[in-house]
């Protein structure tokens, strides 16, 4: 079995173009793209953004994506949904659900399967937050948004946590015992539970382990057939570097051992930094990058 090779294109898409971004992609070597759907680009409250035209214009746009995607052969195997979370902040809440909405159109015409999202967080909450309020802001973020995933046949992926980056502490949902609390009490919706899972990433994870969260490994087996994909990505446990694999601290071979274990046979996708090197460098660094997830599972798996 020939592995797939994901990599995010953000930096791509702001850079180039979204077209533009796919053809790129597929130049480089890349199976896979994790396609961003953040930003003003992607914000209907934005008068120059394709969302603020309403859903057949999304459906019309995509879709024309999703077909250029196909005739170069290349899969986009994830979208990255809005950012902030809940914020406890009714407007923007409300402004999150509407663009979520579109956001699960568009990976459906995109023809990913799964969109990754984030929680509510310390970072726009405080360093010690009220648990029940993050709790509640959660379930209620969730319910409120997996409904367009089941509408439109795909999954959400919550996104695991690292430090609150503003302060010296865990984010919230980067304490495991709290992202697991609560992934499952969303998971306790009977209708919704077919259209959460997991995205394990591996950078916000290493840093969790500052705070006596485990390592990115038994994060992954802690959490075992719930992650179904990845934001591969490494750092030095201080700061969110979202560095190639093996230019960090990371133990690389038990992160693809705990992979094995627990039977994970999705996209290796890659959550890279590819300003990293300055803006002129940022296919450059999407390409080494491919080259070095090639040659981690040729060496592993024996994948050419």
């Amino acid at each position: 079995m020939k592995r797939k090779i994901g990599i995010a294109i953000g930096s791509f898409q702001y850079k180039f173009g979204d077209k533009e971004a796919l053809r790129i992609s597929k130049s480089i070597g890349a199976d896979s793209v994790d396609f961003t759907l953040e930003g003003e680009e992607c914000d209907y409250r934005n008068p120059n953004s394709v969302y603020s035209k309403g859903p057949e214009a999304v459906r019309a746009y995509y879709t024309e994506l999703k077909e250029y995607a196909d005739s170069l052969g290349l899969i986009i195997g994830q979208t990255h949904g809005k950012l902030p979370g809940f914020r406890n902040i009714a407007s923007e809440d409300e402004a999150l659900v509407k663009n979520t909405e579109l956001d699960c159109l568009a990976t459906a015409c995109l023809g990913a399967p799964v969109m990754i999202v984030h929680n509510a967080t310390s970072i726009f909450l405080g360093a010690n937050p009220d648990p029940e309020l993050m709790h509640s802001l959660s379930l209620d973020m969730f319910s409120k948004i997996l409904p367009f995933a089941k509408e439109n046949g795909i999954k959400i992926a919550t996104e695991t946590f690292g430090d609150a980056v503003r302060y010296s502490a865990v984010d919230f949902f980067g304490d495991i015992d709290e992202f697991e609390k609560a992934y499952y009490n969303v998971k306790q919706i009977e209708e919704l539970r077919d259209y959460i899972t997991v995205c394990v990433d591996t950078g916000h994870s290493n840093k969790a382990m500052r705070y006596n969260n485990p390592k990115p490994a038994d994060v992954i087996r802690r959490l075992g057939k719930e992650v179904t994909a990845l934001h591969l990505n490494d750092n030095d446990t201080f700061t969110d570097q979202h560095k190639m694999p093996l230019t960090g601290t990371i133990d690389w071979k038990d992160v693809f051992d705990a992979l094995d274990e627990i039977g994970y046979d999705g996209i290796y996708n890659m959550e890279v930094n590819l300003n990293h090197f300055g803006k002129d460098l940022v296919v450059d660094t999407a390409e080494f990058a491919v080259k070095v997830m090639k040659n981690i599972l040729k060496e592993r798996y024996g994948d050419e």
